[in-house]
């Protein structure tokens, strides 16, 4: 009752916001006489069979709002002169379709004619955001496989983070309802994909996002699902590495399908699947093993233990209930199998932990719109959904065994799983059966006791389930061409459950960490109107967004409260000559993960490597946003966008230490940070079967210290005993990226010229980007040299490619396709070591391991034993002994175990496909 009295005070104290919906798009234009050129007032313009439509006002001019993105039929018609019709009108998520008529007088034996209007939808001053689109079309002709790719090659974005903030500041729009993982957002993943076939297209906002979502701070991704068509289409592919010779081949199989068309009557139907599994699901690029010995320098390319699966399922009913309701019913699952390899069991593979993630989506969305001929336009939306995600992290208690490829087509059966979800933590106290005791692997090259073990020393097992249910209610209302009011609001429950259980393979009273659980219900509410009005070529947008959040984490007083905060957005666009000038801002707000409400729900959370308090009072996590930007068209079909942005980051999560023990720390709202930056596009658009795009971006991020042990560092005591804290110390957030450019290009041959080339479509993508920021550490990890983020990666440079070609055959297109991933096999670093700022661990370090090592067991291996090398036996007397001839073979098991791995990003990937379209 508490979350429906927050959420209808919302709806009461909201006022005006940016209005574009970022869910559907506009079609708007003039209607004149062809005699006169004179404008038609009261003619009626719909689309498709009248389910949406405005009246033209004196002036000519009309506009149908909130139109989902496809391909359409527009219709007007007026008293006294010929209804007119135009095909093939696309429409985007957040843009403008320009359309222009004249019609001719029933007395005059003359066709109407319908004009797309030639304004690029860059120069639309009704669009305040900063909108970078990725086509349906687009997607399946790019060398990407998943939206997230797609959404990668988009100016400032970088491995999940946009505009330089932090990982989980972006928030998912599926069809107009936002999902997200509020649990772990900043360090785990969705756990939802929507397969690429299924999409019509997805944009990402950037900036100036819509009132009507929120949980986020640094960008907005909507993606709208495809309806099933008027008659029945279909696409069947397969594509694969595996007939590659050695080097190329990571195992690749991937099986992607899609119909849709009318199943009963006006109900269509749509469903997608798309299917995954490679036997190396990470590969690396990593250089191959010097030692001889090294079982890796048959395959160095493949790592063991280290597949996946990936499945991937939508379904969507697009139900007419006369002609101005729909109601469209939605689903879609996820689920993600990986074995994870892990350095320390590389002699013993299947002893390897295991991980799987899954997804669940269902929404339903009803639609009432006003009858076309209506002088005021007024849409009805209801969103219902429900959001879940599980994942697990364990050993196995049965290796996996694969029947194709990677695919094994059989779930993963994890240690200690039912005592997981069941959160029984007595049952945890004791050793958890399936979970082993590590011990020194003997069956390495090197024989001695040192680095390599039989089962993962952290004995893991982490669970956790996040679920939610949403409910959503939004009104439109336009009058005319010029002013358009949106209003609604939206209830949010969520149940978190988590379980925690480390050393699995001993008993807590023997030492282990205790297992830790956490259930809660926290709950989200949020209300907001929207205005946009027009004069002339003048165009004002300005509003507020009010959420409520509340975690429901319980607390030594009891209840955690009800946080609110208030998010007022501006924005000012005009046209002048022949560009359109936008200024913008706004402020916008998420709550934190839930994970850091709870003490311990995740270990190494902020990468301390150490356990933190949790805070159920942590409020929300803010930023303030302004930009400037101007668009023009200084050809035809070729776009110029020039922004610059300064984003505030305020009150976001860190671990604030609560004393001179570094392990006694809490979360709290104590960070912020600033981000600036400058974005340049150059677009050719994708006309005459080509098209370019090309991208840079200039982007500064920092922030105060976010790392607990950095600020116990700099505590300072007094001789008189008081504690100083020295003035804040600013560095580069994890993902200031300070250049990045990016060029996209695309070229067809239209299949009907029927030449050698007749068919062909090619598509490029070349990024160069200077590399992330990271911290360099002493020897033992423990203590930071200088300041975090001081140092840099070096600059990363990939080309992709991709080829297809397509042939018809009968009513049916056949195609076959080459998808090439760093085509020049650029060793790219992605991470170094933090003692040494490089991929290799360098002698000193190796040394000392294995000296340290050595220390540990120098005890002679005699020739019984299963460690015995008889080439380590220097003087042949059946003992390995003394430190002449153990330590060798304690440094190359060191030099062997320190091999760098995951520093280095994939190699070239090759990839075959055949495509059948009917």
């Amino acid at each position: 009752m508490n979350g429906l009295r927050a959420f209808f005070a919302l709806l009461v104290i909201a006022a005006p916001a940016t209005l574009e919906s970022q869910a559907g798009g506009m079609i708007t234009g003039r209607v004149t006489d062809r005699l006169n050129e004179t404008p038609i007032g009261g003619a009626v313009v719909w689309v498709g069979g009248g389910q949406q439509g405005g009246r033209t006002d004196a002036n000519g001019r009309y506009a149908i709002r909130d139109v989902l993105p496809g391909v359409y039929r527009v219709t007007v018609r007026a008293v006294g002169f010929r209804a007119i019709t135009r095909d093939s009108v696309f429409v985007s998520s957040g843009r403008t379709a320009v359309l222009d008529f004249v019609l001719t007088s029933e007395a005059v034996a003359l066709p109407g004619v319908a004009v797309v209007g030639t304004p690029d939808r860059l120069l639309d001053p009704r669009e305040p955001q900063t909108i970078q689109q990725i086509g349906g079309e687009e997607l399946r002709q790019l060398p990407v496989t998943s939206l997230e790719e797609a959404i990668e090659l988009q100016a400032g974005v970088v491995q999940g983070s946009f505009r330089g903030g932090r990982v989980g500041e972006e928030a998912w729009v599926i069809d107009g309802l936002g999902v997200k993982n509020q649990l772990d957002a900043s360090s785990g993943q969705l756990g939802l994909r929507i397969p690429t076939v299924a999409l019509e297209e997805a944009t990402l906002v950037t900036n100036a996002f819509s009132a009507r979502y929120g949980q986020a701070l640094s960008g907005l991704v909507t993606a709208a699902t495809r309806d099933g068509g008027e008659r029945w289409e279909g696409r069947i592919a397969y594509e694969t590495d595996r007939p590659l010779p050695d080097g190329w081949d990571v195992g690749l199989d991937r099986l992607t399908v899609s119909v849709g068309g009318p199943v009963l009557g006006s109900v269509r139907l749509f469903a997608a699947l798309d299917a995954q599994g490679r036997i190396d699901d990470d590969p690396v690029h990593a250089p191959p093993p010097e030692d001889t010995l090294d079982p890796r320098t048959e395959r160095p390319w493949l790592l063991p233990h280290n597949s996946g699966e990936q499945y991937d399922l939508f379904g969507k009913l697009t139900i007419p209930l006369g002609r101005q309701q729909t109601l469209r019913l939605s689903g879609a699952s996820s689920e993600s199998r990986r074995l994870l390899y892990d350095p320390a069991l590389k002699y013993v593979p299947d002893a390897g932990p295991a991980q799987r993630v899954s997804g669940r989506l269902g929404l339903l969305h009803f639609r009432r719109t006003s009858s076309p001929s209506a002088a005021t336009s007024f849409i009805v939306d209801l969103r219902l959904g429900y959001f879940s995600k599980e994942a697990i992290r364990a050993p196995l208690t049965e290796p996996t065994t694969a029947e194709f490829g990677a695919f094994t087509f059989a779930g993963l059966e994890f240690a200690g799983e039912a005592l997981a979800k069941a959160g029984d933590t007595l049952g945890a106290l004791d050793p958890i059966p399936g979970v082993t005791v590590p011990q020194f692997v003997e069956t390495t090259p090197w024989g001695v006791p040192g680095f390599f073990t039989t089962a993962s020393p952290r004995g893991e097992l982490t669970w956790n389930r996040f679920r939610e249910g949403r409910a959503r209610l939004d009104f439109l209302v336009g009058r005319g061409a010029d002013t358009d009011l949106r209003l609604g609001g939206e209830y949010v429950r969520q149940q978190v459950t988590t379980f925690t259980r480390l050393e699995g393979y001993r008993a807590v009273v023997d030492g282990a960490p205790p297992p830790t659980t956490a259930a809660f219900f926290p709950f989200q509410a949020a209300g907001y109107v929207e205005l946009q009005q027009r004069a002339g070529e003048l165009t004002f947008t300005g509003g507020l967004r009010a959420d409520a959040f509340n975690g429901r984490a319980a607390t030594e007083g009891g209840q955690s409260k009800t946080q609110f905060t208030l998010g007022p957005r501006l924005a000012l666009s005009t046209a002048l000559g022949p560009a359109t000038i936008v200024a913008s801002w706004g402020r916008f707000a998420q709550p934190p993960d839930f994970q850091y409400l709870v003490d311990a729900a995740f270990d190494d959370t902020l990468r301390t490597g150490r356990f933190r308090r949790g805070n159920p009072s942590l409020g929300f996590e803010t930023s303030t946003q302004y930009e400037f930007q101007v668009r023009a068209r200084p050809v035809p079909f070729f776009a110029v966008r020039v922004g610059a942005f300064v984003k505030r980051l305020d009150g976001l999560v860190a671990s604030i230490p609560l004393g001179f023990d570094p392990d006694s720390s809490i979360y709290g709202n104590g960070d912020f940070g600033n981000v600036k930056g400058l974005e340049v596009t150059l677009e050719r658009e994708y006309r005459d079967a080509f098209g370019l795009r090309a991208t840079y971006v200039l982007q500064q991020a920092e922030a105060t210290a976010t790392d607990a042990r950095d600020l116990f560092r700099r505590l300072q005591i007094t001789p008189v005993g008081d504690t100083v804290v020295p003035a804040t110390a600013e560095f580069p957030l994890n993902f200031d990226r300070r250049h990045a450019v990016i060029v996209v290009a695309r070229a067809s041959v239209p299949v009907e010229l029927g030449s050698v080339v007749g068919g062909t479509e090619a598509a490029l993508v070349a990024r160069w980007s200077s590399g992330l920021p990271f911290s360099r550490s002493n020897a033992t990890g423990d203590s930071l040299i200088g300041l975090p983020n001081a140092q840099r990666l070096p600059a990363q440079v990939t080309i992709d490619l991709f080829l297809r070609r397509t042939v018809r055959i009968g009513g049916m297109r056949l195609g076959g396709f080459v998808d090439v991933r760093n085509l020049t096999n650029r060793r790219n670093v992605v991470a170094v070591r933090r003692d040494n700022g490089q991929p290799v661990a360098d002698d000193l370090v190796i040394s000392t391991a294995a000296e340290a090592a050595f220390q540990a067991n120098p005890d002679p291996i005699p020739y019984e034993s299963r460690r015995y090398r008889p080439w380590a036996d220097l003087d042949a007397n059946g003992l390995v002994e003394g430190r002449d001839e153990l330590l060798p073979l304690y440094l190359r098991a060191a030099t062997d175990f320190t091999q760098p791995l995951f520093f280095f990003g994939s190699p070239r990937l090759v990839r075959l496909g055949v495509e059948l379209r009917f």
